[in-house]
């Protein structure tokens, strides 16, 4: 018992650690605590590999995931290939995968595994590392098996990417931060995020803090600023560079991410313009998203006294502070619009979930620690089948399972009514987005009208033809393809049979067979042959 018992509460980098933080000396050498259990590292990635692709759709599952797709072919962010800003780690390694893979979907797949099992592992060794064993084995836990994480690992898996960006620099700052006198390990702290942020640009922004407090508390040098900064802008501007290149230079480029965000952001951000009941919709989103997982520790809390957090408190108090308040603050006041928009303060969530839950297991064996993991584990999966309040419906596996299902109707339908001959798509406000149209029949005309058949949209719209955009009056909504003998029309699947006069329903969609060679109406819309 006494040995296992050591076992599990040992922890923290601390062979070098004493001169940064006192309060960490006296605990066991570095070599006996940062070591991972190796079968329970293999069994999270088993769970992660197997409950992820038991439960990813068939298709792509969304905007985002067709416009990455494009970018395997032709990396291009004014052309949405994929959107602004243009993720081109993301898509280098997506790109990699296609050397072995053809599908699409399963490359999108195999990327998010590959990010999220590297979150898991590195969130696995920066827990003990922090916290102790225990920590860390529960931290993983939490992660792994955290309804959004999972969401995200099967329906949009270039944002894993914020979780696992989020865990390499908390360990790379953890490093840096209790070794004031190796400055290299600041170096490498501030050149690991440029890296992370060729995968998800935003991390610039939102690790920064953290990394000039650790610069700020390991000696102030301005010389070591510097330096860090150029560490930063070597591994940045090379992404960066291809980026703005593809994009059509910088002044395009910027317009280009300029319009995007205020596309994105002045529905629901009061400071892009949006009004309060908006705003304040996505604050709740982002607080909701953000504590789904916690709910599965956060009774623990007032369990725990900070005198048994042993080695102090206040430091890796505020390092964690640092780490979870930019991403929350960005996605509650600036966007978030999916939940595994908030992975990065999720990540920090399951570390803290972990250092509190492994308190309350302090002198109990390695038995009751697993378990406790196996425990949080089977309630994560709970709240993904069967979500605890409503903003939880949308990460969990009804929301996966109902666009698959859609998407999976559609497309079977299309190439179903395909076999006849050359055929005009038009989308007319379904689910179903039309950029996964776009993408999975390339070769035929596709045409989107804005709005729906229940709402439709009036003034200047656009119609997108070919992945080309073409801005026209309102009225007026493009050409029916020359040899076209068949429209299919995407619909929202309550629309009313009577709102298309002359179609006929078949599936999700509506058909109309020998169009008339003059123009079809489609609502207040009309297509010229």
């Amino acid at each position: 018992m006494g040995q296992s018992k050591r076992y599990f509460e040992s922890g923290g980098d601390v062979s070098v650690a004493q001169a940064a933080i006192p309060s960490l000396a006296g605990v066991e050498s570095r070599s006996e605590t940062t070591a991972i259990p190796r079968i329970y590292a293999l069994l999270l990635v088993a769970f992660l590999v197997l409950s992820r692709w038991f439960v990813a759709p068939a298709y792509l599952y969304y905007f985002d995931s067709a416009n990455f797709a494009l970018a395997l072919e032709n990396f291009n962010p004014a052309l949405h290939q994929p959107q602004p800003p243009g993720y081109p780690l993301f898509v280098a390694l997506t790109r990699l995968i296609d050397v072995v893979l053809d599908d699409p979907q399963q490359i999108m797949l195999v990327a998010g595994l590959i990010g999220g099992i590297a979150a898991v592992l590195v969130l696995l060794y920066l827990g003990t590392l922090m916290f102790g064993r225990a920590a860390g084995i529960l931290a993983a836990a939490l992660l792994a098996s955290d309804p959004v994480f999972w969401f995200g690992g099967v329906t949009n898996e270039v944002r894993i990417f914020l979780a696992l960006g989020m865990a390499a620099i908390c360990l790379l700052g953890w490093r840096a931060l209790t070794a004031p006198e190796r400055p290299g390990r600041l170096y490498v702290l501030f050149a690991a995020i440029g890296i992370a942020a060729g995968f998800r640009p935003i991390e610039t922004w939102l690790l920064m803090p953290l990394a000039l407090w650790i610069w700020y508390r390991t000696g102030r040098s301005v010389s070591r600023l510097l330096i860090a900064h150029a560490a930063l802008a070597a591994t940045t501007l090379p992404w960066l560079a291809v980026v703005v290149w593809s994009s059509g230079g910088p002044a395009a480029f910027f317009h280009i991410v300029n319009e995007y965000a205020n596309s994105q952001f002045h529905d629901t951000s009061a400071l892009y313009g949006a009004h309060p009941p908006a705003a304040w919709h996505m604050a709740l989103e982002a607080l909701g998203w953000t504590a789904l997982g916690a709910l599965v520790w956060i009774w623990a809390v007032p369990f725990v006294r900070r005198t048994s957090l042993r080695g102090g408190w206040r430091t890796p108090a505020a390092f964690l502070a640092l780490a979870l308040l930019p991403p929350l603050v960005f996605s509650a006041v600036v966007h978030v619009g999916d939940p595994d928009q908030t992975l990065a303060s999720v990540t920090v969530l399951s570390l803290i979930g972990g250092a509190l839950l492994s308190r309350l297991l302090a002198g109990f064996d390695s038995s009751r620690v697993y378990a406790a993991a196996a425990l949080v584990a089977v309630a994560h999966i709970s709240s993904f089948y069967r979500p605890p309040f409503h903003l939880a419906e949308a990460a969990s596996y009804g929301a996966v399972r109902n666009v698959d299902r859609m998407t999976t109707a559609a497309i079977r339908a299309i190439d179903s009514l395909k076999r006849d001959g050359p055929v005009t798509i038009v989308h007319y406000g379904s689910p179903v987005t039309f950029r996964q149209v776009e993408y999975y029949f390339s070769d035929d005309y596709v045409v989107a009208l804005p709005g729906s058949p229940v709402q439709r949209a009036r003034g200047s719209t656009f119609t997108y033809f070919q992945h080309r955009s073409v801005a026209v009056p309102a009225g007026a909504a493009g050409k029916i393809g020359p040899g076209t003998r068949r429209l299919i029309c995407l619909v929202p699947g309550n629309t009313p049979d009577g709102l298309l006069p002359g179609w006929h329903r078949y599936g999700p969609v509506f058909v109309l067979d020998k169009p008339p060679q003059s123009e079809v109406n489609i609502g207040e819309f009309r297509l010229i042959w």
